[in-house]
């Protein structure tokens, strides 16, 4: 109160808070926004937004009678101050998540404009096995395998600027070029920063092997004969009928490797993954929010996370894991399966079985379609043990539930249950030769059924 005058309380204040509410939505919608960029390009809009409040302010302020605010405050220098070091934070934690630095990242404003520029590279003569590696520091790359013996590369430039004419200048300063290095190819951009998408359409010798890398950006390599290594920090990632191993490491996007004839390794982390129809051994390393699916794996699958670590010795079926379960099925090799919390589904799996079910609240199933013939091995922290199994099986149980019960539907065992100070137990074999089944669980019902 000025002199006995209310006085108008500043709307700076809360427009600032609304305009950072804004771009913080923007940036979790839009992965490409770039709170440095904005701070390095647009940081004057702050200072025009301030004084336009502040003119509105005292307008209100005399249009109702009242006096006007202060023309600047020490708590509003000190928001201002707040907002710039919070959104350098933010925009600097970006560029060191997806490069490891502070450096240039491609990215331009909402509403600037964007022109497409598409040229052809002059072929380059290479032999038909070449190791080839090409990057894009920010774009996708698709790599064709061809009866050929030449790279051939089509671009197309995505520049931002404020017209056509402009757009193009920048575009032309922007080159392919395809060197000798280490004996053998590289395919690169020359010049690309300043927040230009460069695509690459790669067309190279079927027998290549080839390396494929960007920064942002989705890769996809389709029927070579070679082996494939592609990085991606952020973007999807497409490989199809390769001939040799194919290594893939990723920081975010989906997954995708059909058809491999070495060996698929797969790390870093990402959301979907599919890989199917591999002639070696498919590898899961990182952490990767599915679901995740595994298919056809000649010598077998491993993944491993911060709360899972599965060995599949062999894989004719499929393995698949979402959200709180598991399923693994047609595996006639051996299962080994550490984990937390997941219900668990293992279905026609002929080796040794050995699962360990920590953190508790997870069901185990196994259902055998034969009789087994390996050892099988369940521990569950606190959750329920089903096995189905079929009538003529010959085993050894060995069944342990902790404040729980034990359901047997073979009547030569259920009459061997001991309960005893909360624990019940069973011990017994049917048939002569079988193998030993030892299932331990707390605060669960372990099921042996009889199958079909």
């Amino acid at each position: 109160m000025s002199n006995g005058i209310l006085r108008r309380r500043s709307i700076f204040s809360g427009l600032l808070l609304v305009l950072l509410g804004v771009l913080f939505l923007l940036h979790n919608f839009r992965g490409g926004f770039d709170f440095l960029y904005l701070l390095e390009r647009w940081w004057p809009l702050l200072l025009i937004l301030w004084g336009l409040t502040k003119l509105y302010d005292n307008l209100a302020a005399r249009r109702t009678g009242q006096a006007g605010p202060p023309t600047v405050t020490g708590g509003e220098i000190f928001l201002v101050i707040l907002v710039l070091v919070l959104a350098s934070a933010v925009g600097g934690y970006d560029r060191f998540r997806q490069h490891g630095n502070l450096g240039d990242f491609p990215s331009h404003m909402p509403w600037e404009q964007t022109f497409d520029f598409s040229e052809e590279v002059p072929a380059k003569p290479v032999p038909a096995d070449a190791r080839i590696s090409i990057r894009t520091d920010y774009g996708d790359i698709s790599v064709h395998a061809e009866e050929t013996s030449e790279i051939r590369i089509v671009t197309k430039k995505i520049v931002p600027g404020p017209n056509e004419g402009e757009a193009q200048e920048r575009a032309k300063r922007i080159g392919v070029i395809i060197t000798e290095s280490g004996g053998g190819f590289e395919v690169s951009t020359r010049e690309q920063g300043g927040h230009v998408q460069v695509d690459l359409e790669v067309h190279v010798p079927k027998h290549a092997s080839v390396t494929v890398r960007t920064a942002r950006g989705a890769l996809q390599v389709t029927g070579l004969a070679g082996s494939v290594t592609a990085e991606s920090q952020r973007g999807d990632v497409e490989i199809r009928e390769t001939g040799g191993d194919v290594s893939a490491q990723v920081e975010r996007g989906d997954i995708h490797i059909v058809g491999a004839g070495g060996n698929v390794k797969l790390s870093g982390r990402g959301g979907q993954v599919e890989i199917a129809d591999v002639k070696g051994e498919a590898v899961i390393d990182g952490e990767f929010y599915g679901p995740i699916r595994v298919e056809k794996a000649a010598k077998g699958a491993r993944f491993v996370s911060r709360r899972t670590d599965l060995t599949i010795s062999q894989l004719s079926g499929r393995f698949e894991t979402g959200p709180g379960r598991m399923e693994i099925s047609d595996a006639p090799g051996n299962v080994s399966l550490v984990t937390k919390k997941d219900d668990i589904v293992l279905e026609n799996v002929t080796g040794r079985i050995h699962i360990e079910n920590h953190g508790g609240g997870g069901n185990v199933q196994l259902r055998f379609a034969q009789p087994p013939r390996e050892p099988v091995d369940v521990s569950n922290m606190s959750g329920s043990i089903e096995l189905v199994l079929p009538p003529k099986s010959n085993f050894e149980v060995n069944a342990e539930s902790r404040s729980g019960e034990i359901d047997c539907e073979f009547d030569e065992l259920a009459k061997q249950q001991v309960a005893r100070q909360g624990t019940t137990s069973l011990q017994g074999k049917i048939g002569a030769k079988g193998p030993q089944l030892h299932l331990r669980t707390s605060y669960g019902t372990i099921r042996l059924r009889k199958g079909q």
